[in-house]
């Protein structure tokens, strides 16, 4: 038994059809091609991404990289829904731990933004009437390099998948099943090759394979 296509798309929720998926960081001429209607083939709500890539990466003091705890302080800058989990502590099995730190699975309506939400808005010059797709593609930003594609370090965004992310955000489908699938199968293979599979630093989308696996 393995994964297949349909596993990714019934029980992930990962589309099969839709445009082909890469990572691109796009020159400035690409940025600013628009077809023969005028509208811009890359959405501009991918300059703010690069624009809050460049302004975290400046204030980071010399790292190579912007982390994702960076991004997101960056993008949400509002209170933390749930807290941090708790210290562990030595404890009997048979006892109830006093609390957690698991959400209670409500999702509560959208609340309007604070002025100091707002303020990512305001240092990226971002228009009022592009405000939920540039925070939206910031998500998918981090989605991308976190969840679907994760390569490397993966505590650091890629800006390659800045022109992705404001695709979607824009509502145009990516074919993201076919590349997870190869992208599982090439990390089982590193593992199954390897002189010490147990020891093996390869990365790969483990909880698509845990998650279809457990339904399977």
């Amino acid at each position: 038994m393995s994964i297949s296509l349909w596993d990714l798309h019934e029980i992930d929720g990962l589309p099969i059809t839709g445009r082909f998926y890469d990572e691109v960081i796009p020159t400035t001429e690409s940025l600013n091609r628009k077809d023969h209607k005028g509208v811009s083939y890359i959405p501009h709500i991918c300059r703010y991404l690069f624009l809050a890539y460049h302004k975290i990466l400046r204030d980071s003091k010399g790292k190579s990289g912007v982390r994702m705890t960076a991004w997101i302080k960056y993008w949400y800058r509002g209170p933390f829904r749930y807290k941090k989990s708790s210290r562990k502590i030595v404890r009997k099995k048979s006892q109830k731990p006093k609390e957690d730190s698991d959400p209670s699975g409500i999702i509560a309506a959208a609340l309007k933004h604070t002025e100091e939400e707002e303020g990512v808005f305001e240092d990226l010059g971002i228009a009022d009437e592009d405000l939920d797709r540039s925070y939206l593609a910031a998500f998918l930003a981090c989605w991308l390099c976190k969840f679907a594609f994760p390569k490397d370090d993966v505590t650091l965004i890629r800006p390659g998948v800045f022109k992705v992310a404001s695709r979607m955000a824009h509502g145009v489908s990516f074919s993201l099943a076919v590349p997870v699938l190869a992208s599982i199968y090439k990390g089982l293979n590193d593992i199954s090759s390897a002189d010490d599979p147990g020891n093996c630093t390869t990365i790969l989308p483990f909880h698509y394979v845990s998650t279809d696996f457990l339904v399977l």
